[in-house]
């Protein structure tokens, strides 16, 4: 068959280029089939493949701002401290290093923040174990909370790129992109996620586009910009230092 993820034809359960699953793939952790080139367990939200968080610069820039993103976040949703609840907490213990959490309450888009507050502590602290256990949990979580308005795609987006898939994470910010072309939240994380991928070409028009619009831009009362105020001139000084770099 054609691998749907790379197109380069492959047999067996798996395509021996990318490692997406092919015909007769199933979930590690629930036995569940895996749709061909899925990325996670639609049965348990698991990874197809264990991903581990790598240290391009993007991964470490969004590492260095993650605890200015994650104070707003409690802010924004309702707060709360964040916690697994239904996602894995049940499952959690000290031995495996993780702390034990609270059940989470609330709507799911508040539970998916929650989750997104937990990986930024986690990038925070440098902790990528957390990291790599937490991220696809938040990724599950925002993408069963409904529609997403941009703020929720922007967070969405940052730990598609830190959970190892920097792919969906630039898919994610450019749907931001699509219907806001001048957004910095967006132009941002899709910065970091197209330098993840090793696109620095491409990383490096976005933040040019982020640099040309800030003034203008950051001016506009958007929800996002208010509740995100802090990062907005740490992701300037970000762009400026990686065009900086790229000359």
């Amino acid at each position: 068959m054609i691998c749907p993820r790379c197109q380069t034809e492959t047999s067996g359960a798996y395509c021996q280029e990318c490692g997406a699953p092919a015909d007769g793939a199933a979930c590690k952790g629930c036995g569940d089939p895996l749709p061909a080139g899925a990325n996670y367990c639609t049965g348990c939200g698991d990874p197809v493949r264990e991903k581990k968080v790598s240290t391009p610069w993007a991964i470490a820039t969004i590492a260095t701002l993650a605890l200015a993103i994650v104070l707003l976040v409690p802010t924004i949703r309702g707060g709360g401290s964040p916690g697994v609840g239904s996602f894995g907490g049940d499952a959690l213990s000290p031995e495996m290093g993780f702390e034990r959490a609270a059940p989470l309450t609330g709507t799911p888009r508040e539970q998916a923040d929650r989750l997104f507050n937990r990986v930024m502590q986690a990038l925070a602290a440098g902790d990528l174990e957390q990291v790599n256990f937490f991220a696809p949990m938040g990724i599950l979580a925002y993408r069963q909370a409904g529609e997403l308005d941009d703020d929720g795609l922007y967070h969405l987006s940052l730990l598609e790129t830190v959970g190892g898939d920097p792919s969906s994470g630039l898919e994610t910010a450019e749907r931001i992109l699509e219907g806001s072309k001048d957004h910095l939240l967006a132009l941002a994380a899709a910065a970091q996620a197209a330098d993840a991928l090793g696109d620095r070409d491409r990383a490096t028009r976005y933040y040019e586009h982020f640099l040309a619009v800030y003034e203008a831009e950051s001016e506009r009362p958007l929800p996002e910009y208010l509740d995100h105020a802090q990062i907005l001139e740490p992701y300037r000084a970000e762009a400026e230092a990686y065009l900086s770099g790229s000359e």
